[in-house]
Parts: C-alpha cells; structure tokens; sequence
C-alpha cells in the first residue's frame, strides 16, 4: 500500500510507476491457468480540498486493475521425463524378455 499526499498543479498530467518484483511460485500455487499471471488492484484517489475552500465536493477517482505476468515455469517437464523413463524401461524389458525366453534352434537345410 502507498500513500501520498502530492500537489499537482491544474491541467497537468501526474504519471506514477512502480516496479514489481514477483518471486516463483511453488508448483502447487500457481492458479489453474498459470500463463494468466495475476492481478494488482487499482489505485483509489482521494483529492483533497486546498486550504480556505470548504464547500469541495468529495469524489474518488479509481485507476483500472493491472495484469502482472508472472514468470512461468514449464509444467511439460515432468510428462517428458515420465514418457521418456517408460519408453527406455519398455524397451529393456522387451529386450531381456525376448533373449530369455526364446528358443534357439538349430535347423538344418537338406538339398
């Protein structure tokens, strides 16, 4: 949260920036759609009547809510290791099945 108390003079333009600096999230704590991002709400001004004129009108003024992205880590990683360790475990065991299960014979061809 800032607060600030600023003078701006009329028909003049007041631009603020903040940076934000989001740590990775755990992989449990990312939301369903994790390429999203988040949001960060809007502002709400307050202005303030200047000094000797009491009959101001109060009014806030809102600033519209930001999307901040947030650095995604890649969640395809575990489906390719998973694929990756079948496939190879497959083709051992098909391998070592195979050469201890088959019979060799000798056959012999007569002309």
């Amino acid at each position: 949260m800032l607060q600030a108390v600023l003078t701006v003079p009329p028909k003049s333009t007041l631009k603020i920036s903040v940076e934000v600096d989001k740590a990775f999230l755990k992989y449990t704590e990312h939301p369903p759609d994790a390429m999203r991002g988040w949001n960060l709400p809007g502002a709400v001004l307050f202005p303030l009547p200047q000094s000797g004129n009491d009959s101001y009108d109060w009014e806030r003024i809102y600033t519209p809510i930001l999307l901040v992205d947030l650095p995604t880590p890649d969640f395809s990683m575990p489906y390719n290791v998973i694929i990756l360790t079948c496939t190879l475990m497959t083709l051992i065991f098909g391998t070592l099945f195979n050469l201890l299960t088959r019979k060799l014979a000798v056959v012999e061809i007569k002309e």
